[in-house]
Parts: C-alpha cells; structure tokens; sequence
C-alpha cells in the first residue's frame, strides 16, 4: 500500500507538469513571439522561433505518435493533428499553430485530469486502509506499520477506526460499514466468526480481528485491480470508431482541397482538416465506459470490461441459481407445531437441546432459531447421531429424538393421522421435516426450508419491467420445492433436479434459440455455465476469489437488485455512448460546413473541435453521478 502511494505521488507531480507547466510555456513563447512580432522588437527571425519552439514544445507528443501511425498505416487523431500542423506552418501561420497547439494543450490538459480522476475515483479506495494498526503481541497492543502485519496476526480496531485487513472476527462485536466494498449503506453487525474487509469503517464496539489476508490479497485490493483492467477494455462498438476515423481523413482530405480550388484561401483548407479532426468521436466511448464501470464498482458490481455493457442492453434470458441468489443459501425455521398440548417454545427448546452436539446444516438452523428466540439451551447427558435420520439425546432423564419419519419408526414410535396430515400440509410447501418427540411421544415437528430472500418478487417484476423476458430457475432441489419457491417469486419457470453440466446445457439449449442468455451463480459450481452463458454474474462474491475471477460480473452483495443495477446501468452509459456519437458527429459536420465556407479560420476551427471533445468528456463524466431510476412497477 505504501509503495503504491508513493508512485500515486510521483505520478501526480508527474501530470502536474503535463496538465499545468507545458500549456503555461507554450502560453508564454506565443505572447512574446506576438509582442516581438507585433512591435516589430528585434529580428523578425526570433518571433518565428519562438512559435515554432511553443508548437514542437506542445505538440511533440502528438507529432511523434502521428508519425508512428503513418508508418504503421493506421489512420488516427494523431495523424489528423499532424497534417492539419504541419500544412498550418506550411503556409507561413506560425503563430496561429502555436496558438493551436496552445488550445488543443489546455484542453487536452483538462480531458486528461478529468478522466484520470474518473479511473482514479476507485484508486481512491486505497486511502481507506489506514498505514497504522494495533496488533496484539504477547498480550500487549502494539502499534505497527501495515507493512508489517502478517496473516494470522490479531488486529484490534476500534470505534471509529478503518480495518486494515480482511480476517475473522476472533473477540468483540460491532457494527461495520462495508459500503466501500459492497455498495451496501446500512452498516453490518459483525461478531465473533464473521468475516470482515479491509477498507470498511468499524462503528461501534472493540473488535479483535484475525488477519487472513493483506496487501495485494486483500478483496478492497482485488477490486481495485479488476476494476482498472476492465477500464482499459474495449466494448465493440469502439470498432466503429477506429473504422470511422480510417476512411474519414481520405474524405475531409478531399474536402480541403474542394474547399481551397472554390475560395483560392489556403487558410480555408487548413480550417477543414482541423474541424474535422475526430478526437470527440475517438474518445466517445471509453470515457463513458470507464465512468460506467467505476460508478459501478462504487456500488459493489464489478464489471470485467466494456463489452459486457454493450452486452447487457441484449439479456432477453436470465437463468438464476435459486441457492443463495432466490434463497439466502441456508435452511431456516420455517414452522413450529406443537402436538398433544405441547408449546411451540417447548417444541424448539427440547429440539435444540437434542441437536445441542450435531453439526448437520439441519441442527444448525434449530439452534440458531433458538438461539433468536432467547431460549437457553442446557447441555444432554447423552448424545448419538444416527446419521441420514436424526439424533437420540437424554435430557431429564427422557429420551429426546429429533429427526426423520423413518427414526421414530424404528424406535417403534407411531404417527397418528392428525401428524401425518400436518406434515403433507409442510411438504406441499416443499419443507424439510423434522419429528420431536420425548420418550415414546410425538410432541411437535418442525419444518426447514431455504428462505426467500426479502423482495425478491420486487425484483422479479422490475426486472421483467427493464426487459428480462425470460426468467428460469435453476436448481438441485426435487420439483415439489421449486415449484413453491417458484409459485411465491413470480417466476413462471423452473428447471429442478440440476446438476452443473445440466444446467450449462440449458444455457447452450436457449443460446441455439437465438436467446441472449445472462446466469447468475455462487461462482463455483455454477461455473460452466457461467462460462458458456452471454454474460456470467457470480452474486454474493466478497471474499470468493473463484467467483472474482471467474464471472464476467462479481456483485459484491447478496442483493437481487445489484443484478436490475448492472442492466439498467449499463443500458444507459451504451445510450450514453451513442449520445456521445451524436454530439461528436454534429460538431464534425457543422464544422465541415462552416469552415468549408470560409466562416471558420484555423484558430475558431480548432476551437469549435475542441467544443466537441470537451461536451463528450462533460456529457460522459456524468455517468460518475448517475443512480439507476427505475420504471414503477405496476
């Protein structure tokens, strides 16, 4: 962190003489070239030096680059600045080059620090992870250099300090601000096991953190880096502009000459080929594409490159993995029935003394319903797992079992009508169940499903809403369960009974329909079909390397809507681009035009251009701002 801070450093001294010195002397040789020139002060011979120096000073870069295309034969800006120049001096005009060259500097100088503080307003991240931290060695808290912490190290963070590193929480319990690393703007509770990031904001309580990762492994760190590659990446309608600028310095040629052969003004061809000079239309989309892209990172979506924002305007087929995308990806309680008097509290209190010692997913969810009920659960004097079916336990001197019909069945136990009634009404919900009963008695059930997350059926219909077609669920659950979490989404199909392979057959299935198919998984084992699919989302990636790397959208957050984010996004940064296309067009052919019919002298022609690329770079630079608006849902 501190060697990048210190190349931050170097570069910006290094952008200061670029943005700020170059222009001022190219500013100053043109004055004193037009007062000795003006007042005829001293050899007519030092004024013309002056103008030359301030054009090679201001223009050298983009000369050296012009002739490096020419010999590559690759029609580009540069090429068009170095003609438009070089037949400008031809003609004797060498204050008006250097006063063009002064013009395209000053502006070139503020498209520059604009759009390097827009790829920089990620870089900024890195600020958010303090230099300094508290460690703990040999039961005594010392403070350290961030350099010096190794994983495995306990860091201690206060309230109101920044976490240094990614780890677990090993003592303490507070609230944590994760905006920077997932969008999310209401803090997080973190206690004892939860993982935390490097870059959040602790807020309340003292929390003992182990390190896990630090440096460049941190996810604050993965972010950054991804987030600048894809900046750099090139969506395909680019190619149009590349094509464009080819064939169009031939055309504006030609139009010069026209242009000099009507008015015999030499002044009036050279105008030509400066308004002509494409550099709106060449910076059109990678400006909105990198504000795109770092307004979405801010937000917890990364996206891997330009193309995929093109992409995400065609998603007409969304397949989503129901575990963990639809549902939180952990069974919950759903329901308690009591039977033969017996309390709903009793029910969940004697389960969890009996799942007390378990480690199945199922006894887990008991405890911990227990647990958010205040229940305190005392330890059994005996425990036995049988596995596949349940646990027996001794409690009071009574035997508790907790488990499947086939358990109870085999400890002789009978299940009356009024139980088995209840439990087809819990499976036609598509739940777990789960029989308690204490000695040779039926006491209650409780039933277990992977809970919908809140707002999902919102999200559905908005997606619907931005023109999603198509919605299918993907999942290893039987069809019984699909269907239910199906019917209570709003999602009219479903695919259950999936393994990988199956589902990224149904990703090449609706491809070969001329479908525009986007999947959305945990990264891992959804990962073929991640691959094959158009655009492959991994939701729910912080701190998931696989899903970081693999997915062409990581969205930091289990949220839904950060997917309705990505779309809408980047529809508007693609309508963003073609505005931009549009104005850059506009400014070509209305310059064409006026300075064809002499209107426009080199120094305005120059300037006009110029109009273009500063309204593409403001036009683009808004993006940074933009919050998704969505249609209302009917």
């Amino acid at each position: 962190m501190t060697v990048e801070r210190e190349e931050r450093k170097t570069s910006f001294i290094r952008e200061f003489l670029v943005f700020a010195i170059a222009p001022m002397i190219v500013g100053v040789a043109i004055i004193i070239s037009w007062l000795l020139s003006r007042y005829q002060i001293g050899p007519g011979i030092i004024a013309i030096a002056l103008a030359i120096f301030a054009t090679l000073f201001g223009g050298l870069q983009r000369f050296i680059s012009g002739f490096k295309d020419i010999f590559n034969r690759r029609i580009t800006v540069n090429v068009f600045v170095t003609v438009a120049l070089i037949a400008t001096v031809a003609i004797g005009e060498f204050i008006t080059a250097a006063i063009l060259i002064f013009i395209m500097s000053a502006v070139g100088a503020f498209e520059s620090y604009t759009l390097d503080k827009t790829r920089k307003s990620i870089r900024s991240l890195l600020d958010l992870a303090p230099q300094k931290v508290t460690v703990k060695r040999n039961e005594a808290e010392v403070i350290i250099g961030i350099e010096e912490v190794q994983v495995g190290d306990v860091v201690v963070v206060r309230p109101g300090e920044r976490i240094a590193v990614d780890g677990i929480v090993v003592n303490g319990q507070s609230s944590v601000n994760q905006a920077p690393i997932t969008g999310e703007s209401i803090p997080v509770e973190k206690f004892k096991g939860s993982k935390v990031y490097s870059g959040t904001l602790n807020e309340e309580g003292r929390i003992e953190i182990e390190t896990t990762r630090i440096g460049e492994d941190t996810t604050l760190s993965k972010i950054i880096h991804l987030t600048e590659k894809a900046q750099a990446t090139r969506p395909p309608i680019q190619n149009l502009a590349d094509r464009f600028t080819q064939w169009f310095l031939p055309v504006v040629v030609l139009i010069a000459i026209g242009a000099y052969f009507v008015s015999r003004d030499i002044k009036t061809a050279v105008s030509v080929l400066l308004v002509a000079c494409p550099c709106a239309f060449a910076i059109a989309t990678p400006t909105a594409v990198t504000a795109g892209i770092s307004n979405m990172a801010r937000r917890g979506i990364l996206v891997k490159g330009g193309i995929y924002i093109e992409e995400a305007g065609k998603i007409d087929t969304l397949l989503v993995d129901k575990t963990g995308t639809f549902t939180l990806g952990s069974p919950t309680v759903m329901d308690i029935v009591g039977f033969n008097g017996v309390s709903e509290q009793e029910v969940i209190y004697l389960a969890a003394i009996g799942e007390k010692y378990s480690e199945h997913p199922l006894a887990r969810a008991i405890i911990k319903h227990a647990k958010e009920q205040d229940v305190q659960i005392p330890d059994p004097q005996e425990f036995k797992a049988e596995i596949g079916k349940g646990v027996i336990a001794r409690f009071n001197e009574k035997d508790l079992i907790v488990g499947k019909e086939e358990l109870l069945e085999d400890k002789g136990i009978i299940l009356d009508e009024t139980i088995k009634e209840q439990m087809m009404i819990q499976r036609e919900k598509g739940r777990t169940i789960m029989l308690v009963a204490r000695d040779s008695e039926i006491i209650g059930l409780i039933s277990i499903a992977d809970k919908v997350r809140s707002g999902v059926k919102e999200v559905i219909l908005l997606l619907k809403k931005i023109g999603i077609k198509n919605i299918i669920m993907l999942t290893g659950d039987n069809a019984m369960t699909a269907q239910m979490v199906a019917e209570e989404i709003g999602v009219n199909d479903f695919k259950a009974n999936m393994l990988p392979e199956q589902k990224q057959q149904v990703v090449e299935e609706m491809q070969k329909q001329g479908k525009k198919v986007a999947m959305i998984g945990d990264g891992i084992n959804d990962a073929p079909a991640l691959a094959m699919a158009d655009i492959g989302m991994a939701m729910g990636a912080t701190g998931t390397d696989v899903a970081i790397e693999t997915a062409d959208i990581s969205l930091m957050k289990d949220d839904l809507l950060s997917v309705a984010d990505f779309i809408w996004t980047s529809k508007k940064v693609f309508q963003r681009i073609k505005l931009n296309i549009f104005f850059s067009i506009i400014y070509n052919v209305i310059g064409l035009i006026l300075s064809a019919m002499g209107m426009l002298t080199p120094v305005w022609a120059i300037i006009f251009q110029e109009a273009g690329c500063l309204t593409v770079v403001i036009s683009s630079t808004l993006l940074l701002w933009h919050k998704p608006r969505y249609p209302k849902i009917a």
